[in-house]
């Protein structure tokens, strides 16, 4: 009995000892996340993703000061994660004729088979990666760098207007980009993206 009463008791102080660190997790936690780097080192992981595979979108991040007063860490990240994704999708591009390859570098019956026409080229492959290698692999609205098998494409003059499969009329596009470029519901879009799952990734939790 003696063995019980003294069990009872220490269990209950050990519950009394926790009891605070429950109630209050959520700030003690919080701000060991401050201390230890956490909203920080995931704004420089954010800058870091977007310059090194999104170049040539210049996102501004004032974001991060307009939710300064925001105390749920978790909640703030993901308001600047949407803000990014946003200027991401809405990012100015027009599409414009690109560098031709050079003469030398057809081949037989390419004036031939560039004139407008439903079907692609049965020389479509080889058009295909001429194009990416005069981007430099990178997708022309993004920068973002390519593995061919992952490029997609469009025109500047759509084929059903009159363009044709002539190489500067191709546009190298990242699998985002291309979704952005035909997108019919913006908001459906964004949260497809690729770039939505990886940046979602970054969250800390």
């Amino acid at each position: 009995m003696i063995l019980d009463l003294t069990y009872v008791f220490y269990s209950t102080l050990i519950i009394f000892c926790l009891l605070p660190l429950y109630i209050y997790r959520e700030k003690i936690f919080s701000k060991n996340y401050k201390n230890n780097g956490g909203f920080p080192l995931f704004i420089s992981d954010l800058k870091h993703h977007m310059s090194s595979f999104h170049p040539k979108i210049n996102i501004d991040y004032h974001i991060v000061n307009r939710t300064a007063n925001e105390q749920n860490i978790e909640l703030r990240e993901t308001m600047i994660i949407e803000n990014v994704i946003a200027q991401f999708f809405n990012y100015p591009y027009s599409k414009k004729t690109q560098n031709d390859i050079p003469r030398e570098k057809h081949w037989i019956n390419y004036e031939e088979k560039s004139l407008s026409n439903p079907k692609y080229p049965s020389d479509w492959p080889l058009r295909k990666e001429f194009a990416w290698k005069r981007d430099n692999k990178c997708c022309n609205r993004c920068g973002n760098n390519l593995n061919l098998k992952d490029t997609h494409t469009c025109f500047v003059k759509d084929i059903k207007d009159g363009g044709g499969y002539n190489l500067e009329n191709i546009i190298t596009l990242c699998i985002d980009c291309n979704k952005i470029l035909h997108s019919q519901n913006p908001k459906s879009t964004m949260s497809s993206l690729v770039l939505n799952e990886k940046l979602m990734a970054l969250i800390h939790s």
